[in-house]
């Protein structure tokens, strides 16, 4: 079965297959989209922040107790519009590929670990006003220590604590072109289709100074129950 979209936006791919084994113990009886942030689950602010932009239709990528995941979104999101596909334990590509059979136009890929502020209005004209076949968000790397300022004589200038660094990390939030659709098919690893779009120079970066939170450990998750008021 075909999903028809509800709207001109693209449909969103949301990657939650992975076992979370950083987030341990959390993680033993739960998936980590299911994990909750102040008794609301990451998934569920995932897809809010979603539907606030009017992207509504959804593939959810599982694998890790994917039973759990199909059982809170039968139970929290009557809707149509939202499927669900396990490909058990496997790599990333491997879930994206299972998705393409239902899906024959652009589409949006997102962590099931990952909340952000992205405007996703700007980050799909950033897209389509490129050239690039593929978009991923980026978000400025901060350093986990304070910096100290010197100058070319050995002198100590200043501080800086935890500065935000000259250098951007992944965040997701892709923006895929129909067009690359036969280069995933064709791929074994998804860090590696990343490296070959980078290489052919189709991949851009859709800079994000916004609020960002991932959840990959239980230190992680603390700061995120500290910061997810920023966002919502």
């Amino acid at each position: 079965m075909r999903i028809n979209n509800s709207n001109n936006k693209p449909k969103a791919l949301l990657l939650c297959g992975g076992k979370g084994e950083r987030l341990y113990p959390f993680t033993e009886k739960t998936p980590k989209p299911l994990v909750k942030i102040n008794n609301k689950p990451i998934l569920s602010y995932i897809i809010e922040h979603l539907e606030k932009y009017n992207i509504m239709d959804l593939i959810i990528l599982t694998g890790y107790k994917s039973n759990k995941i199909e059982s809170y979104v039968e139970e929290n999101y009557q809707k149509p519009n939202i499927q669900i596909i396990n490909s058990g334990e496997v790599d990333i590509i491997k879930r994206i590929q299972d998705a393409l059979h239902f899906i024959d136009d652009d589409f949006i890929l997102l962590y099931g670990d990952t909340i952000s502020n992205i405007n996703m209005n700007n980050l799909i004209n950033f897209h389509q006003l490129s050239n690039h076949q593929v978009t991923m968000s980026v978000w400025p790397l901060i350093s986990q220590f304070g910096v100290v300022e010197i100058d070319n004589k050995g002198t100590v200038l200043g501080f800086k604590e935890k500065p935000k660094l000259d250098k951007w990390i992944n965040i997701g939030y892709f923006y895929f072109n129909k067009s690359v659709f036969n280069k995933i098919k064709k791929s074994t690893s998804f860090a590696d289709l990343l490296e070959d779009f980078s290489h052919e120079g189709i991949l851009g970066a859709f800079k994000h100074e916004g609020v960002h939170i991932t959840v990959n450990t239980v230190k992680e998750l603390t700061e995120a129950e500290k910061n997810i008021s920023n966002i919502y």
